[in-house]
């Protein structure tokens, strides 16, 4: 029997509006899948009971989307899931409106996020981290390797097109993202034997690579992920977590998957939640280093985008220093920092707008978080032929 809860709160998001967005059949699916056993029809009302001996517990689904009591009836269908399941009311509405959808929730645990916010700039990273950590799940699901030079191959990159960003829920600061499991029109080959659909191979090996990295981690064995014959984490994936890393020192990060109930997950370990702590990011970086191949420096000119302007003034009263910029590399948004002289960092300050990029020269060295331009021989304003790519590239 689950265990007793007081009544749950009506949360803000479960209106009329979005439990009419709940249909009949996801929510009879829903009922069948958490191992509700369909009783008998009373009137627009299918009752549902458990399969234990003895027990009184009931579900009534309603089956008749366009009667006025259709949302008063939904909502008293995910309230007593709530009940049953010791969930909140939000993440069972979610997994409703999902019933053909894996819902990948990334929660950030910290001081801040306790407030429902974060920083602009953080926001930014944890929504490209989690974006990059379902399109390296994809390619690794695809083909496994240590590390993928390009997120770019059609199947991954239609499957993220499909994807849905649902809104931020209470507890800390949460993004999910709804991924439905037949997206991709013709889905990559899968190994013999395996049935399942393309999205549904992404994100559970997404889940399991999470769940590996994880505990080698606490174990202390994370060569036992470097040297993998076939690489379940890729240097992508890594690249990705540490993108999403809270700003906040001591905060976590926490992976929570729900699985579409139209397919049922065969590995139950992958229904836990995985969370990484302060502590546990020193490590992702080493296996980060690891699995990346060793390459040389880029040097050639890059459209840049300044981000942030951290120079101090000197005896003469210009500012010179480190500037952050925002860069494309492959096809990849890359945040790099540079050391610029005053007469360059006065460039950089003049462009500190959205939509003014520079060209910088210099070489770049990728990181796991923040990679550097170096040696740089030239920074000025961006021209037409720049952004066509008949001078850059």
């Amino acid at each position: 029997m689950p265990p007793t809860m007081q009544p749950p709160t009506r949360p803000d998001d479960l209106t009329e509006e979005t439990l009419r967005r709940v249909s009949p059949r996801d929510a009879l699916g829903y009922a069948r899948s958490r191992g509700w056993v369909q009783a008998k029809r009373v009137g627009h009302l299918m009752v549902f009971g458990r399969r234990e001996t003895g027990s009184l517990d009931q579900v009534l689904v309603p089956t008749d989307s366009q009667r006025p009591d259709y949302a008063e009836r939904m909502f008293d269908v995910v309230e007593r899931l709530a009940r049953f399941e010791a969930r909140s009311m939000g993440p069972i509405l979610v997994d409703l409106l999902n019933y053909d959808a894996d819902v990948l929730r990334y929660r950030v645990v910290s001081t801040r996020a306790e407030r429902g916010t974060l920083p602009l700039m953080q926001a930014i990273d944890l929504l490209n981290g989690a974006k990059q950590s379902l399109l390296a799940a994809a390619h690794s699901a695809i083909l496994p390797k240590r590390h993928h030079p390009r997120l770019n191959r059609t199947d991954a990159v239609q499957l993220l097109d499909a994807c849905q960003m649902g809104q931020t829920e209470r507890g800390s600061f949460v993004v999910s993202i709804s991924c439905p499991l037949h997206a991709v029109d013709v889905d990559q080959a899968g190994p013999i034997g395996d049935s399942r659909p393309f999205a549904r191979r992404a994100t559970s090996l997404l889940g399991r690579a999470l769940a590996e990295l994880n505990s080698a981690i606490e174990e202390d064995r994370i060569n036992s992920v470097v040297d993998q014959t076939e690489p379940v984490v890729s240097a992508n994936l890594c690249d990705a977590i540490l993108k999403m890393r809270p700003g906040d020192e001591g905060g976590s990060l926490e992976f929570i998957p729900s699985w579409a109930s139209s397919e049922p997950l065969a590995d139950d370990r992958l229904t836990r939640a995985v969370m990484f702590s302060a502590d546990e990011f020193t490590s992702i970086e080493e296996v980060y280093r690891q699995l990346r191949p060793v390459e040389g420096l880029s040097d050639k000119p890059w459209i840049a985008f300044v981000d942030e302007l951290k120079g101090t003034e000197g005896g003469t009263g210009t500012r010179e220093g480190d500037v952050v910029f925002t860069l494309f590399d492959d096809d990849e948004l890359v945040r790099a920092k540079a050391s610029l002289n005053a007469a360059q960092y006065q460039l950089a300050y003049e462009a500190h707008n959205p939509t003014r990029p520079l060209v910088v020269r210099g070489q770049l060295s990728r990181g796991p978080r923040v990679s550097r331009l170096s040696n740089i021989t030239e920074v000025r304003p961006a021209l037409a032929e720049d952004i066509n790519g008949e001078t850059v590239g």
